[in-house]
């Protein structure tokens, strides 16, 4: 079913706004006086807390380790609180993935078909939780700095290590790529128990823009196939 994909999209943001892309192996800049791992995190805590809603462009890289292939896609999404979401796919194939606060949906307009389900039954709530400015990211994960070597951001980055402190079937570890300066997460690795890897970069970013309620209310189209998870099964 959808949820387990819409998990990764609600876990990858629990840091908060992003920030432009990370340049792989771009020079490191006047390097500021190192903080503590407490800290850093401190800060990007702070950072979201702050964001009543965000809206952003990202480019998305999906790789299937059993395979040994990578998918791309690009789009937009928006973010308010309390746990309202919508992801805007333009490539390869226009698509959306929207929580209303009550219902999730995926849309895909060229299948003429879109999935519900209800978020009470879903697999999403701690991610919600958090989204909703009620979890911490020191509760929710085991947090330790990331290997200066891995491929993921720039020499004066912080990349924070994220494991759930309850094991999650979707959700092995989080990658983030934090700006030293502003603590914006540029980048967010998500790797599943399977290593499958979910890698997104955010760019355009723009933080609390007043979000209409309505951006986040959708019906599907007339002539549309709509499928029920609750359903499904029985």
């Amino acid at each position: 079913m959808f949820a387990p994909r819409l998990l990764t999209l609600f876990t990858l943001l629990a840091a908060g706004p992003a920030a432009a892309p990370a340049m792989h192996g771009a020079p490191a800049t006047n390097a500021a006086p190192r903080l503590a791992l407490k800290e850093v995190v401190e800060r990007v805590q702070k950072r979201y807390d702050g964001a009543k809603d965000f809206r952003a462009r990202f480019n998305q890289t999906l790789t299937n380790a059993a395979f040994g292939r990578k998918s791309h896609s690009a789009g937009e999404v928006l973010l308010k609180k309390p746990g309202r979401m919508r992801w805007n796919y333009a490539q390869p194939e226009p698509k959306l993935y929207l929580a209303d606060g009550n219902t999730l949906w995926l849309f895909e307009p060229e299948d003429r078909q879109a999935f519900k389900q209800d978020l009470k039954s879903s697999q999403l709530p701690a991610a919600l939780a958090f989204l909703a400015g009620q979890g911490k990211l020191s509760a929710e994960f085991d947090i330790t700095l990331a290997d200066a070597k891995t491929l993921y951001g720039t020499p004066g980055d912080y990349r924070l290590s994220l494991s759930p402190k309850t094991p999650q079937a979707q959700v092995k570890t989080i990658l983030f790529v934090v700006d030293p300066k502003t603590f914006d997460v540029r980048e967010s690795v998500i790797t599943d128990q399977q290593a499958n890897i979910n890698d997104l970069l955010f760019s355009d970013i723009r933080t609390n823009t007043n979000l209409p309620d309505a951006t986040f209310r959708w019906a599907p189209p007339a002539g549309v196939r709509l499928i029920d998870a609750a359903k499904l099964g029985r």
